[in-house]
């Protein structure tokens, strides 16, 4: 093949790219002698390829006479145009067949090469299957449309390569090495006879053979992207919980993690000595819980059961009901909880004098006995708030059982009182026995114990600030 030697011209792209493939071709087939930039790799980028591709800082580039060309398929065109004089045109010289070009050139990116990108970012083997069949289906259109365009000859521009079998032929040897690795065939001879004995011309052009990425290279690299987006997926999906053992807020987000069944690694806090994660994750409050999913953080506890709900949507019972009103209702009962029962018992926990006490437990045996008509009608007559599973207002309940409890103990006072909340001391027993409460709810002994601590440091407190 004669080469035209011209000063000026250089490709920026990777051996690997499909996209840096076409251009390749089409320098080739035009006889364009130019000078080839390797990149090291998709992520390292090198200055001149940043420089070059400012926008999307994408292989490939033709830098032609010190102008950048970008995309894949105009760098082609501008080939074809520029080069005119040399060999045939790449192009169609009919304005109706360069219409059509273009767009199946477009469809190709389009439709193809999507299915191939989650084929090769498929781990399963469903993922694998129902890729490698979106791929199929959209080659059927390409079979039927090869055989309008070619006329009898081996290719989509007739009796030699044309800007469709660029756009296509690009992809061959990704196909290839997905069918090798995966065992799938993708391009078959029975579904797609014309295309098959289309590919086998095309690979074997003079143009393209040597240009051709080695089939056992590409099956190399497909493993490379696969380890690299598993990898990347597990990041992404990891689950990180910060708290204190103690904190009933804390413990209203682990029960949502297990209703969900999502596995999450627990890192516990100290409130007096915060971590740097702590502060980080959570710069406008400092405090737990703090849910880490992926790179994300979600604070305050409540917002955290609702994103849980949201995210693992497809998993386990939901928190949230799917009807607005009955929603609305949920999360009603839910900030009434919080505003009026806990914090009651904060005021139990902390405060020492008779007055305080006395106000709280008023407040706090009115709040049992709304919550008490609360669960009638929301239960309609099951185990829980929400009906026969556990949802918003159960977790957010549930999650001051043991307080409760605990403050019944040193009080003496019984406030989930069988005769006067009935409904309500039944719920709370089932809640505690329920598999994804049960093991999180903190111990109402040790609860005490921490009571009696913080009630000493405040004490303690007290005397320091009135010296």
């Amino acid at each position: 093949m004669a080469v035209q030697r011209e000063e000026g011209v250089k490709l920026i792209g990777l051996w690997l790219s499909p996209f840096v493939l076409r251009v390749k071709l089409a320098l080739n087939i035009k006889g364009v002698e130019y000078e080839n930039h390797e990149e090291l790799n998709t992520w390292d980028k090198s200055e001149l390829l940043l420089k070059s591709n400012p926008v999307y800082k994408k292989i490939p580039v033709l830098i032609h006479k010190g102008h950048p060309i970008c995309e894949s398929m105009i760098i082609v065109q501008y080939v074809d145009e520029v080069w005119s004089s040399e060999r045939k045109q790449i192009l169609p010289v009919n304005r109706l067949e360069r219409s059509e070009a273009r767009f199946w050139a477009y469809y190709i990116d389009d439709k193809l090469f999507p299915s191939l990108r989650d084929h090769v970012g498929a781990t399963t083997q469903e993922a694998k299957q129902k890729a490698a069949m979106e791929a199929a289906a959209a080659l059927q259109p390409l079979e039927k449309f090869f055989e309008q365009s070619s006329k009898g000859n081996p290719f989509f521009g007739g009796d030699d390569i044309g800007f469709v079998d660029i756009a296509l032929g690009s992809f061959l040897a990704w196909i290839t090495a997905l069918e090798k690795l995966d065992s799938i065939e993708i391009l078959r001879d029975a579904n797609l006879p014309k295309l098959a004995t289309w590919a086998q011309h095309f690979c074997s052009h003079d143009a393209v053979k040597e240009l051709m990425p080695d089939n056992d290279k590409m099956v190399q690299v497909v493993e490379f992207f696969r380890l690299k987006f598993s990898t990347a997926m597990a990041i992404e999906n990891e689950v990180k919980l910060i708290g204190i053992w103690s904190s009933g807020f804390v413990t209203r987000v682990m029960i949502a993690l297990n209703l969900k069944g999502v596995e999450y690694e627990y890192l516990p806090d100290d409130l007096s000595n915060k971590s740097e994660l702590l502060l980080k994750s959570n710069p406008v409050y400092k405090q737990v819980p703090v849910l880490i999913h992926g790179d994300k953080s979600v604070c305050e506890s409540l917002v955290i059961v609702q994103y849980i709900d949201q995210v693992w949507a497809s998993s386990g019972p939901c928190i949230l009901p799917a009807d607005p009103y009955d929603c609305a209702i949920v999360r009603f009962w839910a900030a009434y909880v919080d505003d009026k029962l806990t914090s009651q018992i904060r005021v139990l926990i902390l405060k020492e004098d008779e007055k305080s006490k006395a106000e709280a437990e008023e407040q706090l045996f009115t709040a049992l006995l709304l919550l008490e008509e609360a669960f009638v009608k929301c239960s309609k007559g099951n185990s829980f708030f929400g009906d026969d599973t556990i949802d918003l207002v159960d977790i957010t309940l549930g999650s001051c059982i043991n307080w409760l409890k605990a403050v019944e103990i040193i009080t003496g006072i019984n406030f989930l009182d069988k005769t006067k909340t009935p409904r309500l001391a039944e719920w709370a027993e089932r809640f505690c026995s329920a598999e994804a409460a049960k093991e999180v709810l903190p111990e109402a002994e040790k609860l005490v114990e921490y009571i009696k601590f913080l009630r000493a440091a405040n004490r303690a407190a007290a005397v320091s600030s009135s010296k």
